[in-house]
């Protein structure tokens, strides 16, 4: 949950800016939802996939890791790697002795999956991705000041485009 070191109530503006934010983010969720189901996928199976794909190359995709990565329990994300094992999309791969500790990997159709939904991420996000950013800029503008003090310096450059920002491990 998010910390209230900001905890003054939101104006009208902000109001406005967050209902932009969460139609713009669902309008966007819907129509990668619309493209998986158009290809024969289940779009959390492809979420799975993308989240998997998505993560950073120091952090191990195991089950436990993606539970959290799409805020799921870890009973519903060992039903949902079985679906995608079972559509061919993941793999299984067992750590040494311990059979419990297992890791994920993408699958030659999971790799298919993603080269052909990334492009309609791609276009959807050139399309409606302005209105997105300006939504979330006008939300946080009052914030960003304070963020940018707590920053470190090499983060603060990364912001600009400068440096990247390090991955959380």
């Amino acid at each position: 949950m998010a910390k209230t070191r900001n905890a003054r109530s939101l104006t009208g503006p902000e109001y406005l800016a967050l209902g932009e934010f969460r139609y713009q983010l669902r309008r966007f969720m819907r129509h990668m939802e619309e493209e998986t189901r158009k290809m024969g996928a289940n779009p959390q199976q492809y979420q799975l996939v993308l989240a998997v794909k998505g993560l950073p190359q120091d952090i191990v995709p195991t089950i436990s890791r993606m539970a959290e990565r799409m805020q799921l329990n870890h009973n519903s994300m060992v039903e949902l790697v079985d679906r995608c094992e079972e559509q061919n999309l993941l793999r299984r791969t067992r750590l040494g002795a311990d059979r419990r500790r297992v890791t994920l990997s993408i699958a030659p159709a999971g790799e298919a999956l993603l080269r052909k939904l990334g492009v309609a991420a791609r276009q959807e996000l050139s399309e409606m991705g302005p209105a997105l950013m300006d939504a979330i800029l006008r939300l946080t503008k009052d914030a960003r000041p304070a963020q940018d003090a707590r920053l470190k310096p090499k983060a603060a450059k990364a912001r600009t485009g400068a440096l990247k920002i390090q991955p959380h491990k």
